[in-house]
């Protein structure tokens, strides 16, 4: 398991403290590490986040690119049980 960043923690700041500390390491994405928040699977959020970190710098993508991101990652991202 890979340590999540602290500049990926302090993005996440608001979503940490509303929900918990729940990021996932994807892969590499484009030259950057990309990670992604985990939400409860009883929370009603709407699109997920991920982060992509390169060069000591955080990106936040989020809606249908986040989307497309976290697909080249996951198996079965259409099934309702993927975590």
């Amino acid at each position: 398991m890979k340590k999540i960043p602290q500049i990926v923690k302090d993005a996440a700041r608001d979503l940490i403290k509303m929900y918990g500390d729940a990021i996932d390491y994807l892969g590499k994405y484009e030259g950057a590490d990309a990670y992604m928040y985990h939400f409860p699977d009883d929370s009603c959020t709407g699109y997920p986040f991920v982060y992509l970190v390169k060069d000591g710098k955080v990106d936040i993508v989020t809606e249908s690119p986040a989307l497309y991101i976290i697909g080249l990652f996951v198996e079965n991202v259409d099934e309702p049980d993927v975590e």
